[in-house]
């Protein structure tokens, strides 16, 4: 029997996540070395980046693009990089974010087989002080609604967030999606980096 995805949006996601990751265990790692040295590229020409002190960035997983040189590009200009830890209290999912100045700093495993700062070494910081973030995802669409793993960690930070704060997702164009499955949680993105290009949207805040 056919699945009715409209009244059962969580059906949707997981099955978009599934096609999801066979497409990306498909991509060759030429074209995702390429494609993730183009979205670093282009991440970093933001004028949201350039400006930042304090940068939140992921620890990427390798079906995800290889941000490392754009952490790397932080450190060079002597700016702070921050990774998230995802805490979940009483049912509630929260990221907490930590400065790292090392690859050796981030060891711990968290949800989702996610690399995480070693909250021994890597001091714990107020949201208030990130410049700008950069954001995973499973896929997006034309609206800039954004398909997560499934945890909500970002959907609850962004959604308590400032409007002001600049976000970016970080993704494949692959990844891109006529539209998601949307959720009341659910958070849309002004901005999203892919190797085609930076799409913008109008249903997302913290833009450029």
């Amino acid at each position: 029997m056919k699945r009715d995805f409209l009244s059962d949006p969580h059906a949707a996601k997981e099955e978009i996540r599934r096609s999801i990751r066979t497409e990306l265990r498909a991509m060759s790692l030429a074209f995702h070395a390429e494609a993730s040295l183009v979205i670093c590229e282009l991440a970093a020409q933001l004028p949201a980046f350039i400006q930042a002190d304090c940068v939140a960035l992921f620890a990427p997983l390798p079906s995800e693009p290889d941000i490392h040189p754009l952490i790397e590009e932080v450190w060079a200009h002597r700016k702070r990089v921050v990774l998230p830890r995802m805490i979940r209290e009483d049912s509630h999912p929260r990221l907490e974010w930590r400065v790292i100045t090392d690859w050796g700093e981030v060891i711990e495993p968290g949800p989702f087989g996610l690399r995480e700062p070693d909250p021994l070494l890597c001091p714990l910081i107020d949201p208030r002080e990130l410049g700008c973030i950069f954001v995973p995802g499973m896929a997006f669409d034309h609206e800039g609604f954004r398909l997560g793993r499934g945890g909500g960690y970002y959907d609850c930070f962004l959604g308590q967030s400032p409007s002001t704060l600049p976000r970016f997702g970080l993704m494949f164009s692959c990844q891109q999606l006529p539209k998601v499955p949307r959720e009341p949680h659910d958070q849309a993105l002004p901005c999203v980096i892919t190797e085609d290009g930076l799409y913008r949207f109008e249903n997302g805040s913290g833009g450029l």
